[in-house]
């Protein structure tokens, strides 16, 4: 009997370590740390460039500020006393339209740039590029293969310029892009709305002498809280009360200023979502050997091998009913994502209400799902809202107010394209956009002559 107790025990011990080597190796960072390249951490000063001028020839201040997911749903039900004053004494739309796919880092550089990804570079959160690795929510500006951003485009100009959170406001290579830029490593090094309203408060209070003509400021806004305890928590009502708090504090800094304009903008909207797409799984099923950048609602595909596309393709669209297949030499009208090694070989784009994810982006304990399955996995309670969606879906498209000086008042206009927001902040500058831009002036928004 003792004898078939250890028997028993040694067993138990085996499938133990088993069992931890699996979780161990499944969960282990995905993609590995050898296509990661380092993310800056301690960006040189800012250089003047070559050949800017010394004197301003900005007419005015312009403040742009940015809520991560800050769609026009959540307005709803919560009082924003400072988002009413802007649709009273200025112009407005809930149609900010997002590029594809509709999510952060995207939408943000698209916004900054005034450029479609093609031609700026980053065409998701998460990518591979076959030279650099493996791109994962950098805001450094050396991933882009194109376009100026706002901030780069005013200092070449002579506008000096603040970025607070901004994309591209560090350069791994090149140090700072803009003379005042509040840097964190990490989005969990990020300030509060709260105190990243201070800051541009700070900036706007300094002497004319002194003062940023161009303020560029990221804030978390509702995102987060969004996505883990869903749109219509008590957590995002507050995140949405602060948004405006902060509104409200930058807008009488502004008003105080005098000869100042006033954009406030969001990279997304966002929607409820009940499923998630196992998409390793999928391919693993049906014998696809790819690299998979997924995060929200898409995923690139990196086929190991281009001879077994055409079988990847029939496979993969068998799942109709849980997302669309996007072929990058035959995207759709409204996606501008190029046809480049960053878009890799398929595109999974989901359709409402799932959504779409490598084990990368999974808990480690949970990261064994993707050898074993289901294919479709309930969110439950860590998912109850996102984005990603093509624009026109119902619930992507974002907030865009404008006032201020040069801007129309008590007006509500039509759609306006994330491309759009660029030319027009320099328009209101008075300067010429980046090189080159995609977008054109938001003329509707603006003050007529």
């Amino acid at each position: 009997m003792t004898r078939w107790l250890r028997h028993i025990g040694a067993g138990l011990v085996v499938l133990a370590l088993g069992a931890g080597a699996a979780l161990w190796w499944t969960g282990a960072e995905y993609p590995p740390a050898a296509l990661r390249p380092p993310h800056v951490t301690d960006p040189g000063p800012f250089q003047p460039p070559p050949g800017a001028p010394a004197q301003s020839p900005a007419r005015r201040t312009v403040v742009l500020m940015l809520f991560d997911g800050l769609a026009p749903a959540l307005l709803d039900g919560v009082a924003t006393p400072a988002f009413d004053r802007l649709r009273r004494e200025g112009a407005w739309t809930h149609h900010m339209v997002p590029p594809f796919p509709s999510i952060s880092l995207i939408g943000g550089f698209t916004i900054s740039t005034g450029c479609w990804p093609a031609r700026h570079g980053i065409v998701t959160n998460r990518f591979f590029d076959p030279e650099r690795g493996f791109y994962d929510h950098s805001k450094d500006a050396d991933w882009m293969t194109g376009c100026e951003h706002l901030h780069q485009a005013a200092e070449r100009q002579g506008v000096p310029s603040a970025a607070l959170g901004w994309y591209g406001e560090v350069s791994a290579t090149r140090g700072r892009l803009a003379r005042h830029v509040e840097w964190a490593a990490t989005w969990a090094e990020y300030p509060s709305d709260t105190e990243r309203a201070r800051q541009v408060v700070a900036l706007l209070a300094r002497p004319a002498a002194e003062r940023p003509q161009l303020i560029l400021a990221y804030f978390k806004g509702p995102d987060g809280v969004g996505h883990f305890t869903g749109m219509a928590s008590a957590e995002t009502r507050a995140a949405v009360a602060e948004a405006d708090a902060a509104v409200g504090a930058v807008l009488a800094a502004v008003e105080r200023a005098g000869d100042a304009a006033l954009l406030v903008t969001t990279d997304h909207g966002m929607m409820p979502v009940t499923h998630m797409v196992n998409v390793e799984y999928l391919l693993r099923r049906h014998s696809i050997a790819a690299r998979v950048a997924a995060t929200g609602t898409t995923a690139f595909l990196y086929l190991d091998d281009a001879a077994t596309r055409p079988a990847a393709i029939e496979a993969l669209s068998a799942y109709g009913d849980w997302f669309d297949l996007i072929l990058p030499e035959a995207q759709p009208a409204w996606s501008h994502l190029g046809d480049g090694p960053r878009s890799g070989d398929l595109i999974l784009s989901a359709r409402p209400p799932y959504v779409i994810e490598d084990r990368g982006q999974l808990p480690r304990l949970l990261r064994w799902l993707a050898w074993t399955g289901p294919a479709l996995l309930p969110t439950g309670d860590s998912l109850h809202a996102s984005h990603g969606y093509p624009p026109d879906t119902p619930g992507v498209q974002g907030v865009l107010y404008a006032w201020g000086d040069g801007i129309r008042a008590g007006h509500a206009v039509g759609r306006v394209e994330a491309i759009d927001i660029h030319p027009t902040v320099t328009h209101l500058l008075g300067i010429a956009p980046g090189e080159p831009v995609d977008g054109a002036v938001a003329e509707e928004l603006l003050a007529t002559r």
